[in-house]
């Protein structure tokens, strides 16, 4: 069992481990996509393509769901979980506010081009500039995640190191017990003697072998 001092703050009783964490990145990565996709077809939908609306509506759901899973949590995503997150999202920079209107004035221009109503001019030009804000925001939220995933990289080398270092540790004081315990078996020969002296060598080998494949982890 690793000892608790060796766990990093914020462990994975609370932090996403690192294949959730690439998820996490992969899934905001493609928010970007995606407001650009929705962008393009409400634009299409005012110049009369066919399905062009349908298609803007399926992709607003799209980047709605994700956005929930982002902020939100839910379907095995684990919500901001950080400070860090929780500061890019909800501080100075606003963008869970900023996404969140974004898909608003979205929904309300399809529900205009519904019901027969001309994307206007000045209302598309709105829309291009949101979306262009948002874009950034959804490179800032992606290097958020991919920061997140680095701290937890360095908290895993951190920790391994940590753990070769008590291995080898003790690695050496069993075999100085060893030693100790050779030359009280030499002092007062006995099968008993003999016995431990051949289990701690045994122990002492398999810990030097854990020391090494500690050290081996990438």
């Amino acid at each position: 069992m690793v000892p608790s001092s060796l766990l990093p703050i914020g462990s994975a009783l609370t932090q996403p481990g690192a294949d959730m964490l690439s998820r996490l990145i992969n899934l905001s990565g493609r928010q970007r996509m995606l407001s650009q996709r929705l962008t393009l077809f409400i634009v299409l939908a005012g110049q009369g393509q066919a399905d062009a609306v349908q298609t803007a509506e399926e992709v607003l759901q799209q980047l709605a769901a994700s956005q929930r899973r982002l902020t939100e949590g839910g379907d095995g995503y684990p919500g901001l979980f950080s400070e860090h997150l929780r500061l890019v999202f909800d501080g100075p920079t606003q963008a869970r506010q900023r996404t969140q209107a974004f898909v608003g004035l979205a929904e309300q221009i399809l529900r205009s081009l519904r019901q027969g109503v001309p994307l206007e001019p000045a209302v598309q030009a709105g829309l291009v500039e949101s979306a262009s804000s948002v874009l950034s925001l959804f490179n800032l939220v992606t290097q958020a995640f991919e920061q997140e995933a680095q701290t937890l990289a360095r908290s895993h080398e951190q920790q391994r190191d940590q753990l070769g270092a008590t291995v080898r540790t003790l690695a050496h004081d069993a075999r100085q017990l060893l030693y100790d315990t050779r030359s009280a078996s030499r002092a007062s020969p006995s099968e008993n003697w003999q016995e431990l002296a051949g289990r701690m060598e045994a122990l002492t080998d398999e810990m030097d072998r854990l020391a090494r494949a500690v050290t081996l982890l990438g």
